[in-house]
């Protein structure tokens, strides 16, 4: 199992710089580029293709492991059309910006597919509690939603270059060590290939990035990302409802917070604005690489909490002490967003910061 998963992330790592230099080319040539405007972090005309990149090494490197991974997934090849669904969708838009009602219609037909193939989110195991069974119907759009929700969490937290790369890469290592634990073969490998994809991919995307991931990485991503967590659910790798959610925290954390945000203001929740935390931290000075590194290790806590409460399931105190710490970060990001008016450590240490930096 454990070779299998290092030869899988070895494998997809080695596709994608190998395609790389082709995939730029292709980026350019067919005019899928990411041109700067009022919300965007970059000043120069940057080829936004690289999520084919890591669709074909992802692809590429679970081929190889099929006769691994199908035997332990029934609906393998709904997943397989799904994420090409997203995939196609993500290209697309990547060359023509469709519209948000044309990607959401693609990540609905993706989701659907997922869930009509039979792999649902179809009970959470609750600590100190019995199962929590749901009806088909209810698991069906727990599932489309869930799969949508994290989507769009991957594209929105996607604003400075390797950010979403590497908040993806520390959820996928997280996912690994966890699947490790348990024994779960295909969360596992999968996990194991999309990080080797992102590893490759993060040599591309780090400041100073040479290509995006695009739609096409964002969205594929979040995809992938979604479904591990539903595998997680079904096959009871987790010993909680809160751990795929503190794993795939800071995205999930900083959408809820722009809904609300939006929502407050009597605003679309889907219009695109400069009020993530990105953009908040980088407005209060904070330098976009320490922006970065920041959200990695916010993300990195969020994963060593779920891998810790995967260990000690049964530990109310430690459950009760991830959870207040879980609420005070959703508290200081609430501040920094502009949801909440409180006074907060964290942002209050950020403005004495720049004080500082302006006084000097």
């Amino acid at each position: 199992m454990l070779l299998s998963s290092i030869a899988a992330l070895l494998t997809s790592g080695i596709v994608l710089i190998l395609i790389m230099p082709f995939i730029r080319r292709l980026s350019i040539a067919i005019g899928a580029v990411a041109v700067p405007n009022h919300r965007t972090m970059h000043s120069s005309i940057m080829p936004r293709l690289g999520g084919l990149a890591i669709f074909i090494s992802f692809m590429s490197a679970a081929a190889l492991f099929y006769a691994k991974l199908a035997p332990t997934l029934p609906a393998f090849w709904g997943l397989f059309l799904a994420a090409c669904i997203i995939e196609v969708v993500g290209v697309i838009d990547d060359v023509y910006t469709l519209s948000a009602k044309w990607k959401m219609l693609g990540q609905l037909l993706a989701a659907s597919t997922v869930a009509l193939s039979g792999f649902t989110i179809d009970q959470i195991h609750i600590p100190f509690g019995s199962d929590l069974y749901f009806p088909a119907w209810l698991s069906i759009l727990l599932t489309i939603g869930w799969i949508v929700g994290m989507i769009n969490a991957l594209n929105w937290i996607d604003g400075l270059d390797g950010l979403a790369t590497g908040i993806a890469g520390i959820s996928c290592l997280a996912l690994c060590i966890i699947a490790a634990m348990t024994g779960n073969v295909p969360v596992l490998i999968i996990s194991a290939t999309l990080l080797g994809s992102l590893a490759g991919f993060y040599l591309f995307n780090a400041e100073p990035a040479s290509i995006f991931m695009g739609e096409s990485g964002s969205a594929f991503l979040g995809f992938v990302l979604a479904v591990l967590a539903i595998l997680g659910f079904k096959q009871a790798i987790f010993v909680s409802f809160i751990v795929p959610l503190l794993i795939l925290g800071v995205p999930i954390l900083d959408t809820l917070l722009a809904m609300v945000r939006r929502a407050m203001q009597g605003r679309p929740v889907y219009e695109a604005d400069r009020g993530h935390v990105h953009h908040r931290l980088t407005d209060l000075g904070v330098s976009r690489r320490k922006t970065v590194y920041t959200l990695y290790v916010i993300s990195a806590f969020l994963g060593i909490c779920a891998i810790i409460l995967t260990k000690a399931s049964q530990s109310g105190i430690t459950l009760v002490m991830l959870l207040l710490l879980v609420v005070l970060l959703i508290l200081a990001g609430a501040e920094l967003v502009g949801i909440s008016k409180g006074k907060l450590p964290l942002s209050a240490f950020l403005r004495r910061i720049r004080r500082v930096r302006e006084e000097k």
